[in-house]
């Protein structure tokens, strides 16, 4: 258990630098908005992004601080932890707001606004999932605990759908104004990457109502369900190198378009902080994998006991 938990400290702490990452990546968007005439409503939004990512560091760092003092009441910590990480994407969803509000100033197609009001029903799930988390870990009970994550896997699940819808959307938008092309095909391909993270929150869900459901030992129900929350993690391992080769590229793009190398840097922060994010979830898999080992020996040693003779 020492060890499980500090491979997850681990990983909170490399959520945390891919955060920082990002804050770094719109504290550029936001100097090269504020060097050229801009719609204010752009400076609020991308304040409002930098704050939301400030305050994801701030929750890892509790995260970090739960899993490496493996405090007694550790559920506790993760309460306030997940309770941070609302707070975080209510700034999210505050930016898109004033984006939607610029966007709905200006002469877009109908398809490009109705991907921007999309994004606010992303940041909207993913509110939704956090405090669906904070409520789980408030839970004493193991398996109304789990039954609450479950939930929070399906909103998460939701939050990703969302932004697949969204990213088809934008994509359609862009390919009518400026055609085909390398920035859309990096585009594109950061869009596909939603169905991998929708596909973890869909078997995290899984893992989560089955745990809350099972009768049988509870030693045997969580080590299901921590081999199915492993393959969650590798499904968003999986998204995190998509958005990596997706933010890439866009980089590549930009630089193609002659943009200069600080309008070309957030983008290429993007792809560091997916990098990251994929390496904390590898740190996720890791924690797990021991639960795994331990699920393949009983199935090994209940098949040799039902063995005849």
């Amino acid at each position: 258990m020492e060890d499980r938990n500090r491979l997850l400290g681990w990983a909170a702490l490399a959520f945390g630098g891919a955060f920082f990452l990002h804050a770094v990546e719109h504290a550029f968007r936001l100097s090269n908005i504020l060097s050229a005439p801009h719609p204010a409503g752009l400076v609020v939004a991308e304040c409002l992004t930098t704050f939301q990512f400030l305050v994801l560091i701030l929750a890892s760092y509790f995260a970090v601080q739960a899993f490496f003092s493996q405090s007694e009441d550790g559920n506790r910590s993760l309460r306030d932890v997940a309770a941070l990480v609302v707070a975080a994407y209510g700034f999210g969803l505050l930016s898109a707001a004033f984006t939607a509000g610029v966007d709905f100033s200006e002469p877009n197609s109908h398809v490009y606004r109705i991907a921007v009001v999309l994004d606010g029903f992303f940041f909207a799930a993913l509110m939704i999932a956090a405090f669906l988390a904070t409520i789980g870990f408030s839970q004493r009970d193991r398996a109304r605990r789990d039954y609450l994550l479950g939930w929070t896997g399906i909103a998460f699940m939701a939050a990703n759908l969302v932004a697949l819808v969204a990213g088809v959307l934008r994509s359609e938008a862009y390919a009518g104004q400026h055609g085909l092309g390398t920035l859309n095909a990096g585009l594109n391909l950061g869009t596909s990457g939603y169905s991998a993270a929708a596909v973890a929150g869909a078997i995290a869900a899984v893992a989560f109502f089955d745990a809350a459901q099972a009768e049988g030992p509870a030693k045997g129900s969580l080590a299901r369900r921590d081999l199915l929350l492993a393959a969650a993690a590798g499904a968003f391992a999986f998204f995190a190198v998509i958005s990596f080769a997706s933010e890439a590229i866009v980089a590549v793009a930009n630089s193609d378009f002659g943009y200069s190398g600080a309008e070309a840097a957030p983008t290429w922060f993007a792809a560091v902080a997916a990098l990251v994010s994929c390496a904390a979830a590898v740190c996720v898999i890791a924690a797990l994998q021991p639960a795994f080992e331990r699920a393949l020996r009983r199935l090994r040693s209940a098949g040799l006991s039902d063995a005849p003779g």
